[in-house]
């Protein structure tokens, strides 16, 4: 198992969403879809992605299994950029250099201190010349411009609006419950594929009636099986409340001892502990 799929199925045994997982660790919302999608694009070092990994594990109670399956290669991560080169070290070339003893070279100093005078000189010239320049050439931009048709100085001190920035849009929240809604879905289907009873229930609401009746049979029937496979298709979905997505799909089961192709609809609703099931039903 690798580290990202055991994150994600203790988070999901925990009943946490990844904004329940973020407040919980105080690791940022992308580092932690980084984390459990295998990849490191959001942290500069290896190192600092090791930390937030790791402060997630401990947060799960995952630590020591986490250790365990670390490597370094497995997340490709953004270095951190090296500093230029030449600026590491001032130059030895560019002052006199200094006598054995730490003393300055007094020879030296004379000809630095003229050196200095001439460059401060030099540059008070230039920003003079550059003042005398800029005079006319702005006095004439403005006697030159055309005046428009009832354009005056209040129109001048409007100024273009092209500008402005605008501020970028939120995400539609019914298009995130959608996308949340889809991934549970895959979780569903593959946590009972691979009969993980435990995690299987934790995406069930307690609101769910007679959820522990239907946690005990599907849990008895993973048991007994020797491998269940769970393929949906034709899935769609429609907002049927605040919070809530109804998703009608085709299932085709198969067991070693069973296998069925049924209709049926999951009712999911948003949740403080994430997405769950609220009812589920044949449709045929």
């Amino acid at each position: 198992m690798s580290i990202p799929h055991l994150i994600r199925e203790a988070r999901l045994a925990q009943q946490l969403d990844v904004d329940a997982l973020c407040r919980k660790t105080g690791v940022a919302k992308n580092h932690l879809l980084d984390i459990e999608a295998g990849k490191g694009s959001s942290f500069h070092t290896v190192a600092y992605c090791k930390r937030a990994v790791m402060t997630v594990a401990e947060a799960l109670q995952i630590t020591q299994q986490v250790e365990s399956l670390w490597r370094d290669e497995d997340w490709q991560a953004v270095s951190m950029p090296t500093r230029l080169a030449g600026l590491a070290e001032p130059s030895s070339t560019l002052l006199p250099g200094a006598k054995p003893d730490g003393e300055p070279n007094r020879r030296w100093l004379p000809i630095a201190g003229i050196l200095l005078l001439l460059s401060t000189v030099g540059i008070g010239l230039h920003r003079m010349d550059e003042a005398e320049v800029d005079r006319p050439v702005a006095k004439s931009a403005r006697s030159a411009a055309p005046a428009k048709d009832g354009a005056g100085p209040a129109a001048e001190a409007i100024g273009p609006s092209s500008g402005v920035a605008s501020a970028p849009q939120s995400p539609d929240p019914s298009q995130l419950l959608r996308a949340d809604v889809e991934r549970a879905m895959q979780d569903w289907a593959r946590l009972w594929s691979i009969r993980s009873a435990q995690d299987y229930a934790g995406l069930y609401s307690k609101e769910f009636v007679g959820v522990e009746d239907h946690i005990r049979i599907r849990s008895q029937r993973m048991a007994q099986a020797k491998f269940i496979q769970v393929e949906l298709t034709d899935l769609s979905f429609r907002e049927t409340g605040p919070g809530e997505v109804t998703v009608r799909f085709r299932q085709r089961y198969r067991s070693d001892s069973h296998q069925s192709e049924d209709l049926k609809e999951l009712v999911w609703r948003r949740s403080p502990a994430g997405i769950r099931i609220w009812s589920e039903r044949l449709v045929n």
